[in-house]
């Protein structure tokens, strides 16, 4: 469900944003019903993550608002953006007729929409194996259903923009080959996806500003001020002060945010074992000066 929030709040922005910057900048009106065509090929392909090969969270998840509207909001504003130089290539430059010897469609609107609404649908559709994935999209693989979806869409799409004639809809097929280069062009402004989704989640969730504010009790976000760290500290001076080894490194997993969890919860029950510990001890000896004993004769049989 959070990785559907993050895709719808992207799409969203990357829709209104990149048609408003289009449509202020050369006057170009993209087709409300090729937005429509987009948005039932994208729904239906996203219908298919509830069936997803999704790998879960390694800690307990929640509703992260800042994080959920900030990636949404910083892959959107790029995504449109990469529309807004997509079009700007092939309408003002010769950049791809002179680089790919594709024929020019810049005095041919019905063209351009072909054009425009190929790349807008294969990068908006694409944008969820980025949202499904905690790593590199292309490493984690989807479930078959969401992919065969998805190349379903997008032949379908791509068919749309080779071969409509559709009058009503100012849109008129601009071939196989300008096809192939909107592909490449798709590609090649996927990538940077992934980088900036490590990046947004980096800067809100990371150790990015651990290191300027959370030395400082008064500014620290740790829980109760660090109360845990220092009990942590305070455990391992007790079993140097009884004779104790210091426990050992464990848990050293790939995962950083479960070996994290394990490294707080060892901490935690050596604090309350030495907290039994302490409260024992106190007990006994209490009994015992209470009682008139020899606490000397005592202390030679009692061990940690």
């Amino acid at each position: 469900m959070k990785n559907y929030t993050i895709y719808a709040v992207s799409i969203t922005i990357r829709i209104v944003l990149g048609f408003m910057l289009v449509a202020l900048i050369w006057r170009f009106d993209f087709a409300p019903f090729m937005v429509l065509i987009i948005a039932i090929l994208n729904d239906g392909t996203i219908m298919t993550i509830s069936k997803d090969r999704v790998k879960p969270s390694p800690v307990p998840d929640s509703w992260k608002l800042n994080e959920i509207f900030a990636t949404g909001v910083v892959l959107g504003t790029y995504m449109a953006l990469t529309t807004v130089l997509f079009f700007w290539l092939a309408h003002d430059t010769n950049f791809f007729s002179k680089t790919f010897g594709v024929r020019s469609i810049q005095e041919n609107e019905e063209e351009l929409m072909a054009a425009l609404y190929l790349q807008v649908s294969i990068i908006s559709q694409a944008l969820i194996f980025v949202t499904r994935s905690r790593s590199w999209s292309f490493v984690e693989r989807p479930g078959f259903l969401l992919l065969i979806a998805f190349v379903i869409a997008q032949l379908v799409a791509t068919l749309i923009a080779v071969y409509a004639n559709w009058g009503f809809a100012r849109i008129l097929g601009c071939g196989w080959g300008w096809a192939g280069v909107i592909w490449l062009y798709s590609i090649i402004t996927y990538i940077p996806l992934d980088i900036l989704k490590f990046t947004i989640r980096y800067s809100l969730t990371g150790k990015a500003w651990d290191n300027m504010i959370q030395q400082k009790t008064a500014f620290t976000t740790k829980k109760d001020y660090g109360k845990g760290e220092r009990e942590a500290q305070w455990a391992l001076a007790q079993r140097t002060l009884h004779g104790l080894p210091p426990p050992e490194a464990m848990f050293h997993d790939k995962n950083h945010e479960l070996s994290e969890i394990a490294e707080q919860a060892k901490r935690r029950a050596e604090v309350a074992r030495l907290r039994e510990l302490h409260t024992l001890k106190g007990h006994v000896e209490s009994v015992v000066k209470l009682k008139g004993l020899d606490i000397d004769t005592i202390q030679q049989h009692y061990t940690v």
